[in-house]
C-alpha cells in the first residue's frame, strides 16, 4: 500500500473495477423498475379517472 508521501504512477486500464461494473448494473436494474412500476401506476390511475 502506498504512503501518503508516494508518489504512483497511474496506468490506464490497470484499476480492477469489477465492483462498480456490478454495482452500476443494478443501479440500472433498479432503475428500469422504478420506471415500469411508474408507469403502470400512472396507466391505472389514468383508467380509474383519478
Amino acid at each position: 500500500m502506498a504512503s501518503h508521501h508516494e508518489v504512483t504512477e497511474h496506468r490506464h486500464g490497470e484499476m480492477d473495477i469489477s465492483v462498480h461494473q456490478k454495482t452500476f448494473a443494478g443501479f440500472i436494474k433498479v432503475s428500469t423498475w422504478v420506471v415500469g412500476l411508474s408507469i403502470a401506476v400512472l396507466v391505472f390511475l389514468a383508467l380509474a379517472n383519478a
